[in-house]
């Protein structure tokens, strides 16, 4: 299953937020609480990473560390949790 994530929205230690709506929207679908060291796959459709969650930092924001390389992908992952594609 992914989850979708922006790759362009993160912060200034240059982890991922994961505050954007697709996020939230995959999230509550999958019934996924966010949980400190929690491994998660995201994908924004043409991207695809693992990540590693993290507490909220200065911002308040849930965030995920890229391990790993960022794959692109042909299309957007057929397993998103909310399957409406955006």
């Amino acid at each position: 299953m992914y989850i979708y994530a922006d790759f362009n929205n993160r912060d200034a230690s240059g982890y991922l937020r994961l505050n954007n709506n697709g996020t939230v929207d995959d999230l509550f679908a999958a019934g996924i609480s966010l949980v400190e060291g929690m491994k998660l796959t995201v994908s924004d459709g043409d991207l695809v990473a693992e990540i590693i969650v993290h507490m909220p930092g200065g911002e308040l924001v849930w965030r995920g560390e890229v391990v790993g390389e960022i794959s692109e992908v042909e299309e957007f992952p057929s397993g998103r949790a909310n399957g409406d594609g955006g």
